[in-house]
C-alpha cells in the first residue's frame, strides 16, 4: 500500500495567483514559441497546447483542501496491532544487535533511532515497520544464523499489512479523504511544472535579454528535492503512480528495485491512465536492479508510471524524477 504522505505544492504563492501567472507566462511563451522550439524541439506546438490544457484543468479542479474531522477508530484493534508491532520490532532489534554487533550504521537502516517517536504514533510505526521489514528481508541470512526465523520475518511482514489496513479504515471514516486533496495539488503542480520548464529554458535562451527574461520569471521557488515515489506491488498485480513533474521525452528517471531477490521481475512503463496496457517498458531484476532512463524509454506519453509484478513475491520499486 502506498504511503499516506501528503503531496506538497511546488510553489509558495496562492493557487489562484499561480494559475494566473501561468496563463500570463503561457501568452508570453506563445509570442516567443519559435525561439523556444529552435532552442529545444521539445517546446513544440503540442507543448503549448498541453500546458494550456493543464492550466484549464487546474482552474476547473475543485479544491479538496479542507479540515478533516476526528478519526473514528476501533481502539481495541489499533491497540492490539500497535502492541504486536512494538514487540515485533524490539525482537528484531535484538537479533540485529546479535548479527551485527557494535554496528550502529546497520542498526540505523532498521529505523532504530525513530522507535521512541514511533512507538505511540500509528503512522510513524507503520513507516518504521516497513523500513525494518525491508532491511530484515535484505539481511535475513545473517539474522537467521542468530536465530531469527522465517516465521518471525513473515509475521513482521503481516504486521506491515495490518497497520496499513487499519490506517485505511481510519481514512474512510474521515469527513474528507486526503485523496481528493492530493489529486487537487497534483493537478495544480502539473500546470506549474510546465512553467518551470519554460522558465529554466528562458534563463539560458534570454540570458542577454533581461527584459524578456523577466517575462518568464517564476513567482515561487522550485522544489528543493526531486519528486520521488515508492510502490509495493503484490505478485501478479500492477501498481501505478501519477507523477506531478511533466514528463517530456527527455525527462530522466531513476528506477530502483529495492531488496532484489532471485526470480523477481518488475516491468516499468508509462501510460495515460492506471489501467492502461504498456507496450514500451524496461525490466528490473536481481541482475539489473537500478536503471537511469528517459521518459521516452517507458512509453510515448502519459503521466502515470506503471509497475507490473510477474514475480511470486511482492516487489518494491522506487521511482525518482531526475529532471
Amino acid at each position: 500500500m502506498q504511503t499516506a504522505t501528503p503531496i506538497k505544492r511546488h510553489y509558495t504563492i496562492a493557487d489562484a495567483t499561480m494559475r494566473q501567472d501561468m496563463r500570463t507566462m503561457h501568452e508570453h511563451y506563445a509570442s516567443h514559441a519559435a525561439a523556444f522550439q529552435a532552442f529545444n524541439p521539445e517546446f513544440d506546438a503540442a507543448f503549448g497546447t498541453d500546458w494550456l490544457a493543464a492550466i484549464d484543468a487546474a482552474d476547473a479542479e475543485p479544491d479538496h483542501t479542507v479540515r478533516t474531522g476526528e478519526l473514528m477508530e476501533d481502539t481495541a484493534e489499533v491497540t492490539d496491532v500497535m502492541d504486536r508491532a512494538r514487540a515485533g520490532v524490539q525482537t528484531l532489534f535484538y537479533y540485529v544487535g546479535r548479527a551485527f554487533p557494535h554496528n550502529a550504521g546497520r542498526m540505523a537502516t532498521y529505523g532504530r533511532s525513530s522507535y521512541e517517536a514511533a512507538r505511540k504514533q500509528h503512522d510513524q510505526m507503520r513507516s518504521l515497520l516497513q523500513t525494518a521489514f525491508t532491511s530484515a528481508t535484505r539481511d535475513h541470512a545473517a539474522l537467521a544464523a542468530k536465530g531469527y526465523t522465517a516465521a518471525q520475518l513473515a509475521a513482521l511482514g503481516t504486521l506491515v499489512t495490518e497497520l496499513a489496513d487499519t490506517n485505511t479504515t481510519q481514512e474512510v471514516t474521515k469527513g474528507t479523504n486526503t485523496e481528493g486533496r492530493d489529486h487537487y495539488v497534483t493537478v495544480q503542480n502539473l500546470a506549474y511544472g510546465y512553467g518551470q520548464e519554460v522558465s529554466a529554458a528562458a534563463k539560458v535562451l534570454f540570458a542577454a535579454d533581461a527584459a524578456t527574461l523577466k517575462l518568464f520569471r517564476l513567482s515561487g521557488p522550485a522544489p528543493a528535492a526531486h519528486e520521488t515515489h515508492e510502490l509495493t506491488v503484490a505478485p501478479e498485480d500492477t501498481g501505478s503512480v501519477l507523477l506531478s513533474t511533466p514528463l517530456l521525452a527527455t525527462t530522466k528517471l531513476h528506477l530502483r528495485l529495492a531488496v532484489p531477490a532471485p526470480h523477481q521481475e518488475a516491468v516499468v512503463g508509462r501510460a495515460v491512465a492506471p489501467g492502461s496496457k504498456i507496450f514500451t517498458f524496461v525490466t528490473l531484476t536481481q541482475e539489473v536492479s537500478e536503471l537511469d532512463v528517459t521518459a521516452a524509454a517507458l512509453g510515448a506519453s502519459g503521466q502515470y508510471v506503471l509497475v507490473q509484478n510477474g514475480s511470486p513475491a511482492a516487489v518494491h520499486v522506487e521511482i525518482t524524477v531526475l529532471g
